[in-house]
């Protein structure tokens, strides 16, 4: 695993990615992935989840690119 901070997108269509962006404006982060390419299109369904700080994301991400994560989907918006 790397961690590569702005993807070229030569790159990224050809690797199995999981992406990590934060903070935004409410602090929180968002870990998309995995998927191939830098920008999912709009017919593409990626899975994410939404953490509070940038060291649960990274772990989140590490989990999602080694296959061990299970993503639970609470069925109320927040």
């Amino acid at each position: 695993m790397a961690i590569i901070e702005d993807m070229p997108d030569e790159i990224a269509d050809d690797v199995l990615n999981v992406q990590v962006h934060g903070p935004g404006f409410d602090g929180r982060w968002i870990v998309q992935g995995p998927f191939y390419g830098d920008v999912p299109g709009e017919d593409e369904i990626v899975p994410s989840c939404i953490v509070e700080d940038r060291d649960t994301a990274l772990t989140v991400a590490t989990e999602l690119a080694a296959g061990t994560a299970v993503i639970y989907a609470d069925p109320e918006p927040f």
